[in-house]
Order: structure tokens, then C-alpha cells, then sequence
């Protein structure tokens, strides 16, 4: 199995997953933090199509983004044409020293190679008092359920290695010198859909998610394969997805 994603692959079609699910009570925690922080410079580490930039734009407040897919960036470009946008990594953002009161990392923090650098940076690039929100859903965290593990073998254990504990999120922003660290959940997503209802869920689209698009054809393909025989044995089978949104937040001292 693939251990990265090619953003630049499922730019296209990427954007669809906040269409069915838009996650308001994600963006409204965003919403409100920006405003309690009076954040006129806000930089969207791995933003992706756009979608959180989009969330905190506001009147005489500088929203920036950054991604190190050109692919992904041209599809936030296309939507949000007056936004800055950089390519380039999480762990090597080119701004200066204490340039923003804000950054944002929304589903981003499982993908980074080197995590601890990201938040060396981070704390660079924000002012005194400003504040790093990491904001994210783990689907192998405790209580968690998503049907997808039960049909696609191998994604929930590469899951496992990929996505760290909040205890270790915290951890690593205290090492790197955040304090006032707080946490609280954001988003519940709780779905469930029986037999081929299943087939809407736009989160089994191969482009959706990176634990389904580093699949290859193949071994997607078989995981359907799996879903399909799975509701021709029973056709009122229930297929469960429970994923809680956390967001961590962390002031500058």
C-alpha cells in the first residue's frame, strides 16, 4: 500500500466531501476563535482547496494559505482568486518571524512528515500571543467507528501509525513552546446508512479520503467488491461511521 498521497491526483474532485458534509460546527470553532483572538493575520497551513479560508475570511483581516500541492492550490485559487496562496511545506513556510496571529492546520497534522518542525515553525511565524489551532478528526482514536477499516484491509493499521494521540499533540506543542494548551471537541460526525444506502456516502468515493486514494485501483476496488457481497448476504446491513473533530489550541508565551 502507498504511504503518501499526490494531492495533485484528486484536486479535481477533492472539494466535493464539504459539499455533503461542510462540517459547520468545525467552522463555526474557527469562526469564533479568530474573532476572541482579534487575528487580522491568519496563515491556513495545508489549505488545501480553500475550504477554511474561505470560513475565516473577514473584512480588514489578511487570510494567507499554504499547501505543497500546486494542484490543490490552483483549486483554491479558482474559488478564492484574491487570497495569497503558497506552495510550499508545513515544515518549511517561507514568512518571516512573528508574522501572523493565527495558524490554522485542519486535517493536516497526520500528514506531515516531520510534525515537530511544523510547530518549531509555527511558533516562528506567530506573534507573541498569538495562537496555533490544530484541528482534526482521528478515526482510531477510543469510541471511534469508521465501517471503511472492516473492508479495506490494511488502512486502519496504517491509520494507527499515521495519526497521534492528542496527549501527543499536546506534548509536542509544550516542547515547543506553547502554553495556555486547551482542547475541545468541535464536530461529531455520526452517520449511518443501511445496505446500498451506503453507495451515497461521499466519503467511500476513492477521491475523498488519502486513506482511500492511496489505494490502488485494485485494492479499491476489491474493498467495494467486499461492500457489494456483504449486502447481497444481507441487505439491511448497517454501515457506522462515529468520528469526533477536536480542536487543540496553544498560545504563544
Amino acid at each position: 500500500m502507498p504511504h503518501t498521497l499526490n494531492y495533485d491526483s484528486v484536486a479535481a474532485d477533492y472539494h466535493r466531501r464539504y459539499e455533503s458534509s461542510p462540517l459547520t460546527g468545525a467552522a463555526r470553532a474557527l469562526q469564533d476563535l479568530a474573532r476572541a483572538r482579534h487575528a487580522r493575520r491568519i496563515l491556513d497551513a495545508g489549505c488545501g482547496t480553500g475550504r477554511w479560508l474561505e470560513v475565516l475570511a473577514a473584512p480588514a483581516r489578511l487570510t494567507v494559505g499554504l499547501d505543497p500541492s500546486r494542484g490543490m492550490l490552483a483549486r483554491a485559487r479558482s474559488r478564492l482568486p484574491r487570497v495569497p496562496l503558497v506552495q510550499a511545506r508545513g515544515e518549511a513556510p517561507p514568512f518571516a518571524d512573528a508574522a501572523f496571529d493565527l495558524i490554522t492546520l485542519v486535517h493536516v497534522i497526520h500528514h506531515l512528515a516531520d510534525p515537530l518542525r511544523f510547530l518549531a515553525e509555527a511558533a516562528r511565524c506567530l506573534a507573541p500571543g498569538g495562537a496555533l489551532a490544530v484541528v482534526g478528526g482521528n478515526p482510531v482514536a477510543p469510541g471511534s467507528a469508521w465501517y471503511i477499516y472492516d473492508y479495506f484491509p490494511g488502512v486502519r493499521e496504517r491509520d494507527e501509525t499515521r495519526f497521534p494521540a492528542w496527549a501527543q499533540v499536546r506534548a509536542w506543542m509544550q516542547d515547543a513552546g506553547f502554553g495556555r494548551i486547551e482542547a475541545h471537541t468541535v464536530e461529531i460526525i455520526d452517520a449511518a446508512w443501511t445496505g446500498a444506502e451506503v453507495f451515497d456516502d461521499a466519503f467511500l468515493a476513492k477521491s475523498a479520503t488519502s486513506q482511500l486514494a492511496t489505494l490502488s485501483e485494485e485494492a479499491y476496488e476489491a474493498g467495494i467488491g467486499r461492500i457489494r457481497a456483504a449486502i447481497a448476504r444481507n441487505p439491511a446491513l448497517a454501515f457506522h461511521t462515529h468520528i469526533e473533530m477536536v480542536m487543540m489550541v496553544g498560545e504563544m508565551r
